[in-house]
């Protein structure tokens, strides 16, 4: 891309190439390059050089700036971004920095060679290695999330609950929100399954709704679950407390169990939710989460990113973090029970 030139009338062209307002911020942050375009200047000092022009500009607004403009390409930041890391191999080594979770990985590499030229009047010492993409660890988790979401919308292998809605004891219903038709099964214990209208499964569980089987307890978790769930998507609750089943989590009870802690309007990385799990198995399990919304996957990030697939379909997860972020000033904490057995 080439580079801005900080001309008023160019950064006006360039702004609007991009579909962007010339606001008086943006004008001056990139007018701070005006002098000598090829200089590399801190947030610090685009701040003290913009607002020479523009007295009302905040530091909040250049850094929001500058993050808007680099994203786009307008500029570009050079140096290890936030946060700062500190290790204790103090050897001369290199990195490899993930730009998805943003950790640092060392590089098994020989050092990096001394050029024999450089700018006139510098003696060059030391040449520093840091390599950026995304780790093997991220890109396993989003592998597996595109392989769990694949098994529950098309069957492609038996999911582990799937022996439990045969017992007896399940009772199934069904209802209506925004969030299309859901259907639920619940045991004795607790929900053991939502289901949206696309799952392999569904037709199973409305075949079991229409029979009215059951146990009165499991009838009773269903109501609940039911009553919650319209709380929730109508903005007057921020959990779903209603006890779970957790028989056919098998190996990721504890990572599934753990969304329920992140806090509502909230993400975490998946990697705080790993446990002994491998990134590409914990993707399974969150790509084919058999509760969602009352484990809330949905506020599971892949790093600083939002994954590009989810267990309902990328429509209902934007739903819902907008429904989350509008309704997270409103509403008290509810803290969820622990999962049963």
């Amino acid at each position: 891309m080439r580079p801005v030139n900080p001309s008023e009338e160019s950064i006006r062209e360039t702004l609007k190439e991009h579909g962007l307002r010339t606001t008086p911020q943006r004008q001056a942050i990139l007018k701070a390059f005006e002098a000598l375009p090829s200089e590399h200047l801190s947030a610090e000092e685009i701040h003290g050089r913009a607002s020479l022009t523009l007295t009302s500009l905040s530091r909040a607004t250049v850094y929001a700036t500058l993050a808007e403009l680099t994203e786009l390409g307008l500029l570009s930041a050079v140096g290890l971004p936030e946060p700062v890391r500190y290790e204790i191999n103090t050897a001369r080594h290199d990195h490899f920095r993930c730009r998805v979770c943003l950790r640092l990985f060392d590089l098994a590499s020989d050092a990096a060679p001394v050029p024999q030229t450089g700018p006139r009047g510098f003696v060059i010492e030391r040449v520093d290695l840091r390599a950026e993409g995304i780790c093997a660890d991220c890109v396993n988790y989003e592998a597996g999330l595109r392989e769990g979401v694949r098994a529950i919308n098309q069957g492609t292998d038996r999911r582990p609950w799937t022996d439990v809605l045969e017992r007896p004891d399940v009772a199934s219903a069904s209802t209506h929100g925004p969030l299309g038709t859901v259907l639920l099964a619940a045991t004795s214990t607790g929900i053991l399954r939502l289901a949206f209208e696309e799952h392999f499964d569904v037709g199973e569980l409305r075949e079991r709704a229409a029979s009215r089987r059951g146990s009165r307890t499991a009838q009773q978790h269903l109501k609940r679950a039911i009553d919650e769930l319209a709380a929730f998507l109508a903005g007057e609750l921020q959990e779903i407390s209603t006890p779970i089943d957790s028989t056919g989590l098998n190996s990721a009870r504890e990572s599934l169990n753990a969304t329920r802690a992140i806090p509502y309007a909230g993400h975490n990385s998946y990697i705080t939710l790993l446990g002994d799990l491998p990134p590409r198995e914990l993707g399974r399990w969150m790509g084919a989460n058999p509760i969602p919304v009352i484990l809330p996957c949905h506020r599971v990030s892949r790093g600083k990113e939002i994954p590009p697939c989810f267990v309902g379909g990328l429509q209902r997860r934007q739903w819902l973090e907008e429904h989350e972020r509008e309704y997270v000033s409103l509403l008290p904490r509810m803290r969820a029970p622990e999962a049963s057995e």
